[in-house]
């Protein structure tokens, strides 16, 4: 079991933020909810993808993009916060009042404000990061990215996707991606560590290698799930803390597994989400693939058939024995069962997933013999 000296080196952060707010003057916005002295704030013309705005009002890279004209402004405005932006808000916080928990604090302002006023938001993005210190960090990005290929998780039918490129001569950078862009939650493992240095050579290289965090386990969640997550944010005691809320978000969603059999959970998988806060996330249900399967089936499938075989039957008329009943040894093709594996684990049957993999033409899908962790 790791130690409390190691659960103390993975930390989490927000990187991410980005919320569409109405009726709300953009100096309330900096001065009441950023506490950001209009002093600090530039303007200059700009334009965001898919609004219509002309102008962003700028502290550093916090940035809210809105319109010029004083009513328009009024009624809907985007404050973007990259990654930076949120590490360099939190440092300037942190250095007028070392106890403060900035994202806690700013999120309760938010919905303070929106309680007291005509003042409405919508959280767009929020992305939740948990970075490893630890000098032999909890995982491997190579254990993630061979756990994945051997489908020794799961992650409620998300799909997956590896990009790889050269870091540099001797090395690659890998980033093990699951989930979808634009879904509701995206997660990222990646070296973080590379991320930062790649560019860079000498002693400069090496000093931020050493400090940077080992591994990064980034979570980019949207709409409705970072709304949710976004209002438990606010409400969290001074005793809880963002990295435990991110633990348990993350426990809820993804879980590394020994083998395919998914019933041993991963002991460093389990270490490393510990200690936890355990979100209530209500999603709006989405139609999975099979869903959409069994609507092609009803409507333009082979459903109608089926009823003329069953009209028949009833009505006395010869059809071919193999056409009518379960065929036990019938077995699926491997679009098929991904599609399958992907509907019983939204509804939590993931029991079901090695019958499934058994049951599939060619074995494309199959059980990997157990390897080690």
């Amino acid at each position: 079991m790791k130690d409390a000296t190691m659960t103390e080196n993975v930390l989490g952060k927000i990187d991410w933020l980005q919320i569409v707010c109405q009726n709300i003057y953009w100096e309330d916005l900096f001065s009441q909810l950023l506490q950001i002295s209009l002093d600090c704030v530039s303007e200059q013309l700009a334009y965001l993808k898919h609004e219509e705005y002309d102008v962003v009002y700028s502290c550093g890279t916090i940035k809210y993009y809105t319109y010029h004209d004083a009513e328009q402004s009024y009624q809907r405005g985007t404050l973007i916060m990259s990654g930076q932006a949120c590490t360099m808000y939190e440092w300037a916080l942190l250095a007028s009042d070392t106890s403060i928990l900035a994202f806690q604090t700013l999120a309760w302002r938010f919905h303070q404000q929106s309680l007291n006023t005509d003042f409405t938001f919508e959280v767009k993005r929020m992305d939740l990061a948990l970075d490893d210190y630890n000098q032999t960090p909890f995982f491997s990005l190579d254990l993630i990215v061979g756990k994945v290929k051997r489908k020794q998780f799961l992650s409620k039918g998300r799909t997956t996707k590896l990009i790889d490129s050269e870091f540099d001569k001797q090395t690659r950078a890998k980033t093990q991606q699951i989930g979808a862009g634009g879904s509701e939650c995206l997660f990222r493992f990646y070296e973080k560590a590379k991320e930062l240095t790649k560019g860079l050579s000498g002693e400069e290289a090496e000093n931020l290698f050493e400090q940077a965090p080992t591994v990064r386990l980034e979570a980019e969640t949207r709409h409705n799930t970072a709304n949710q997550l976004f209002g438990t944010l606010a409400y969290l005691t001074k005793e809880q803390e963002l990295t435990n809320l991110i633990r348990g978000f993350i426990q809820t969603e993804l879980t590394f597994y020994s083998d395919t059999s998914y019933k041993k959970v991963c002991r460093w998988w389990s270490d490393y989400l510990k200690p936890t806060i355990i979100p209530v996330i209500h999603r709006r249900f989405e139609e999975s693939s099979f869903d959409s399967t069994l609507n092609w089936y009803q409507y333009q499938g082979g459903f109608a058939v089926t009823q003329a075989i069953y009209f028949l039957v009833n009505h006395g008329l010869p059809i071919q024995p193999k056409l009518i009943g379960k065929k036990e040894h019938y077995v699926w093709s491997p679009e098929l069962a991904e599609k399958l594996i992907d509907f019983v684990t939204q509804h939590q049957r993931m029991d079901l997933i090695p019958l499934i993999q058994n049951k599939t033409k060619n074995r494309s899908i199959k059980k990997i013999e157990q390897s080690p962790k």
